[in-house]
């Protein structure tokens, strides 16, 4: 997409996707009332990537998926969400959700996800993730970087012989 799409430089244009609504109307709502921050798109449903990269018209900075639906449209088309980030590259992906296993937040990043945050998340933080991510930062849940700082921990330990 052209550079004349991208949202003004000063606002940052958000796509959120979530198919349950009252989650949805929580994350709009922290949307707007951010200034800085302007919602481009808002769905409770997406048939498929395919069918985001026809109905975004402006190029998003920061697109916030929940997690189900993302699984969803991932086995539709898993093809289509490979060529949305072609497309997109600079956009930054955030996901939401009631949790992820450890597995999928690893498997997630890899893709470039780069934001996670749980339902139930203060609004403010979630406008921070926002910002965050676009800066080329990761927004993760602290109790999954203390599993990740544990197991990190522990393989150092083991490596070096340590044993606890």
């Amino acid at each position: 997409m052209e550079k004349e799409q991208k949202i003004e430089e000063h606002i940052i244009g958000v796509v959120i996707l979530e198919k349950e609504g009252k989650f949805l109307a929580q994350i709009k709502d922290a949307v707007e009332g951010d200034p800085g921050l302007r919602i481009i798109d808002a769905r409770v449903d997406l048939p498929s990537a395919a069918a985001l990269i026809k109905h975004i018209e402006k190029v998003p900075d920061v697109i916030l998926v929940g997690f189900d639906l993302l699984k969803e449209a991932a086995a539709i088309d898993a093809d289509a969400l490979l060529k949305l980030r072609e497309k997109m590259p600079e956009t930054r992906l955030v996901v939401m959700g009631e949790r992820y296993s450890d597995e999928e937040m690893f498997r997630m990043i890899n893709e470039g996800i780069r934001g996670f945050f749980l339902r139930g998340t203060p609004t403010g933080l979630i406008t921070k993730c926002i910002r965050l991510v676009l800066t080329g930062e990761m927004w993760i849940d602290g109790a999954f970087v203390a599993k990740v700082f544990e197991g990190v921990s522990r393989c150092h330990m083991e490596e070096i012989g340590v044993k606890n």
